[in-house]
């Protein structure tokens, strides 16, 4: 697991060793993630059983020793000399079974098994995709929680420069100490909203620290591709539906059940092996000397009753199946709602971004218009200040729908099972083999 994940377009920040890309934050927490490196764990461990089961298609061999005391007595009535009676035996034999025909049972188990593996990679991939969105989020809204203290820190600046206009005009007799009190409360006001937008920073910095194991430091902000959304909402669902990990995972488990359901059917079968017994072993029976045989034989096994396990196991991996099947349509309608509600809010957050791009420009003209007046006593101070707030809410509006706008195309390729294809983030090869090519 500890082979890192490497983004394709790391070499376009190259210029800027500091700085950290979207993409290089995204890389960074799928390899720091204690999430996905527990689902590769898992997956690896789902090899090793396909290993393991396919060990019962080779020879098997077994060595068998024993020593000891052995103290002889027959019912027969026959006389056992002392020296015979009491003898130390020993033991040694060598067994080699080939198995022919199980019922296809050890067959059906490594499908089974494969099929698990498989279910298992896939979910690591889509564990990734969830774990992109996660850093996308906070990336995104750690940028955002910038720019709005950056514009809480010019409002302020803005405030105190007209408290120092006011003051002037207070001392001069041009305006009243009412003016001036006005004018310190909304400079409060500004710095109290400047401090907590300094702390919703510092709490999505701590969660950009947590996610991607590194300080956002020299964050860029990403420019989206916007030919990776579909046309339509229809067809990015329709694609989310063939292509989205999570589904494939679910329909991977499907058939492991119904391999399952072949594995159990395997027990109404006899079982046939091949076996190659030799053994050496010494004072045996309470006859002293060596006793040795070798066989090779064909062997038949048939569990004629089981007290109804073997039906038991079969009905029990076809409800298996059953519950795989409804796994793979709640995976389904997760896209499909998903899909949806990203695709509903990337179009209404365009519609709103236009809204509040004339709101901004408004507001700014009329706050111009406001000082103009003011200046020349058409316009009382309230005025000028409220038209002042006015335009920093219109552009921290601004700020945030343009930020969420963005989110909302990233939730579609998340919702599609794209996401990191969207990123160019190039997965370890490791990630990328299965059971049935490893």
């Amino acid at each position: 697991m500890r082979s890192s994940v490497i983004t394709a377009v790391a070499c376009l920040f190259s210029a800027n060793a500091a700085a950290l890309s979207l993409e290089q934050s995204v890389a960074y927490a799928i390899d720091y993630s204690p999430d996905i490196a527990g689902q590769y764990a898992r997956f690896q461990s789902v090899l090793r059983d396909v290993d393991g089961a396919q060990a019962d298609y080779l020879p098997q061999l077994n060595v068998y020793a024993a020593a000891g005391y052995e103290d002889t007595y027959y019912n027969s009535g026959v006389q056992i000399p002392s020296d015979e009676r009491n003898m130390n035996r020993t033991e040694v034999g060598i067994k080699a079974s080939q198995l022919l025909f199980d019922g296809l049972k050890t067959n059906a188990n490594i499908s089974r098994l494969s099929f698990e593996a498989e279910s298992e990679r896939l979910l690591l991939l889509s564990d990734a995709e969830n774990v992109a969105l996660d850093v996308i989020r906070v990336y995104l809204n750690t940028l955002k929680a910038q720019t709005v203290l950056e514009l809480s820190e010019r409002n302020v600046v803005e405030h105190e420069e007209i408290y120092d206009d006011i003051l002037e005009r207070t001392q001069k007799g041009l305006s009243s100490n009412s003016d001036l009190a006005q004018i310190s409360a909304r400079v409060a006001t500004s710095k109290s909203s400047m401090i907590a937008a300094t702390n919703n920073l510092y709490d999505l910095r701590t969660q950009y620290t947590r996610l991607v194991g590194k300080t956002p430091d020299n964050l860029v902000k990403p420019q989206f591709d916007y030919q990776l959304i579909p046309p339509n909402k229809e067809i990015a669902i329709q694609q989310g539906i063939d292509a989205h990990p999570e589904i494939q995972s679910a329909m991977a488990d499907i058939e492991a059940a119904h391999q399952e359901t072949r594995r159990e059917k395997g027990n109404y079968y006899p079982e046939f092996n091949i076996e190659a017994v030799a053994n050496r072993n010494e004072n045996v029976g309470g006859l002293r000397g060596p006793d040795r045989d070798a066989r090779i034989m064909l062997t038949m096994s048939y569990d004629i009753f089981s007290g109804g396990r073997t039906i038991a196991n079969t009905e029990a991996a076809a409800w298996r199946s059953e519950q795989a099947r409804n796994t793979r349509i709640r995976a389904q309608r997760e896209v499909v709602e998903g899909t949806t509600l990203a695709w509903h809010a990337y179009e209404l957050l365009a519609q709103q971004k236009q809204l509040l791009q004339v709101n901004v420009d408004a507001a700014k003209a009329a706050e111009l218009g406001y000082i103009e007046q003011f200046n020349v006593g058409r316009r009382s101070l309230l005025d000028v200040l409220d038209a002042k707030v006015e335009v920093f809410l219109a552009r921290k509006n601004y700020i945030e729908t343009d930020y969420e706008h963005t989110l909302a195309a990233y939730r579609i390729l998340n919702a599609m099972g794209r996401l990191t294809y969207a990123l160019r983030v190039e997965y370890p090869e490791q990630w990328q083999t299965g059971a049935n090519n490893k």
